[in-house]
């Protein structure tokens, strides 16, 4: 274990690591994500803990899998921390390399201008805990692997296949592929009370307000649509993926 100071240039690296994410590699904060990546074998390669915490038995864990471990000054690692209320334990793990999704069977959720990565972390926590295949972004999303997309996700971008950059005629290639199905989620279109698709499909999803680009809604086969009350127009993107993949029996 190294002690690292407050002009440490590792401390500066990770500093910046954090602000602009280094390609492959995601940061890791808080002591209950990091046991479940632990739980799940995820290899965690950097581990900086506050100055104290590494003798505590819940750090034993912590410092057994990982490649390097840093102790700082709790002070230190707070200000580098990515929260307004750190934990004072950050980790660098590396983004899971899954298989392309093929398309072949399942549902596959396919985002488009979702730049919040709050939502975007929902959304995966929602297709992996509902049984999606894969998650998919169009280009202009907000990163998945960022440290507040992670957050939202409750560390779900770890348990799921997802996809970065997918322009939308490269997955309907992909689907066509399969004779599976593309829809659009949006307003007057089929409710999703008489929507009952055939497995491959293609969900897609937009911004709250904005919503899919008229190219995508063009694209698709159909577009399934949420009934709401009360004069309410539209949800939240991330509730409304929840619901509509609460609707299909098996969408993995």
């Amino acid at each position: 274990m190294q002690y690292l100071g407050k002009k440490s240039v590792r401390v500066k690296d990770l500093r910046r690591r954090i602000r602009h994410r280094v390609e492959g590699e995601v940061i890791i904060e808080g002591a209950k994500l990091l046991d479940d990546l632990i739980r799940w074998d995820v290899d965690i390669s950097e581990l900086y803990l506050a100055e104290g915490l590494s003798d505590s038995a819940e750090a034993g864990p912590w410092v057994a899998a990982a490649e390097q471990v840093f102790e700082l000054d709790a002070e230190v690692l707070a200000g580098v921390a990515p929260t307004r209320t750190p934990q004072g334990v950050l980790a660098v793990a590396e983004v899971p390399r899954w298989p392309m999704w093929s398309a072949s069977e399942g549902v596959g959720l396919y985002l488009e201008g979702i730049q919040d990565p709050g939502n975007v972390g929902a959304i995966i926590r929602s297709a992996a805990g509902l049984g999606a295949a894969a998650v998919l972004l169009a280009p202009g999303c907000a990163d998945p692997w960022g440290p507040s997309a992670v957050r939202g996700s409750a560390g779900a971008v770890f348990r799921i296949p997802v996809e970065r950059d997918v322009p939308l005629s490269r997955a309907g290639d992909r689907l066509r592929h399969h004779q599976g199905e593309l829809w659009a989620t949006g307003s007057k279109g089929r409710s999703l009370e008489e929507w009952n698709p055939s497995l491959p499909i293609l969900l897609m999803l937009g911004a709250e307000g904005r919503g899919l680009s008229p190219e995508a809604v063009a694209a698709a086969d159909g577009v399934v649509t949420i009934p709401l009350q009360r004069e309410v127009e539209s949800l939240n993107v991330a509730v409304a993926a929840g619901i509509v993949l609460s609707h299909l029996d098996n969408p993995g």
